[in-house]
């Protein structure tokens, strides 16, 4: 199997920034065999690689930086370039923050979609993983095991009686996560909005593009669900995205995680590729 890019350069445009509030748009070019996904802010004329080592734990969403020039709330987009199988593309934006359209992946696979995957002529890489590996900080845990294909079980316990104690387990696949996953859109506690609004963040927020959990023990605005448990979903959606920061290899294991987030993600995929590399392979997918 071959690595892959887009088709041909596309725009995606009438976004905002979830925390930012900035309206942005989107470019996404071709890339060629071995360049990855790759950040390029045009107004400051810096390319950031999608990678850990770029990668910085930001309230709420996965940032990356540069020589100080930072782009934020790329979760959904590089999930979706992993839930499709995308090895190599250029996006390019004039400002902060991936835009957050409905709080899901959708638009940005639907637009990816309409240009269309092409093969190169270089072979597609992977993480295999060759021996367990557990990482623990207090209650978050995040367990991986060998597998002869990626699959991820995600389990959550939010003091809300709409989410409550919930496990889902998804096999990673290009028609798996367009049926079960890309949908899936962001959630927030009524609660902690005016927390989040007081550290600046959430300026975009609105109740089309996030669910709301409210007060009341129900859901605010039920009517933009696509999914009961649509939070639990949207939990994996962030978690296939940040562990795309993995050097953008899609990593071949089972992945079991409890109580897990952005920062915790990324500090896995640090301890994974810096301290266990006895543990794993990158192998040319066949």
């Amino acid at each position: 199997m071959n690595q892959t890019t887009i088709n041909e350069t596309c725009l995606l445009n009438g976004g905002v920034g979830l925390h930012s509030g900035i309206k942005s748009n989107l470019c996404f070019h071709p890339a060629p065999a071995d360049h990855g996904i790759v950040f390029l802010r045009s107004d400051k004329q810096i390319e950031i690689p999608a990678t850990y080592r770029y990668a910085k734990p930001t309230p709420l969403c996965t940032t990356l930086e540069r020589e100080g020039v930072i782009v934020e709330t790329i979760e959904h987009l590089l999930s979706v370039c992993n839930g499709m199988g995308i090895d190599n593309l250029l996006v390019e934006l004039e400002t902060i923050e991936i835009p957050i359209f409905d709080g899901s992946g959708y638009n940005f696979y639907k637009k990816l979609s309409q240009a269309g995957i092409r093969q190169l002529a270089q072979p597609k890489k992977v993480i295999r993983i060759l021996e367990p590996i557990t990482f623990q900080q207090g209650e978050i845990m995040i367990y991986v095991t060998p597998a002869t294909a990626p699959s991820f079980t995600f389990s959550i316990d939010f003091d809300h009686p709409q989410i409550g104690q919930q496990e889902f387990s998804f096999n990673l696949t290009e028609s798996n996560y367009s049926e079960q996953i890309v949908r899936a859109k962001t959630f927030c506690l009524e609660k902690d909005i005016p927390k989040m609004k007081e550290l600046g963040l959430v300026k975009g927020g609105r109740e089309d593009n996030a669910i709301i959990l409210d007060k009341r023990g129900q859901f605010k605005n039920l009517d933009i669900m696509t999914w009961l448990n649509e939070p639990n979903l949207h939990k994996i959606l962030d978690q296939v995205g940040d562990f795309y920061l993995a050097d953008n290899y899609r990593i071949i294991g089972n992945v079991f995680s409890h109580k897990s987030g952005h920062s915790s993600h990324l500090a896995f995929i640090r301890y994974l590729m810096d301290e266990c590399q006895d543990k794993y392979e990158v192998v040319e997918l066949t």
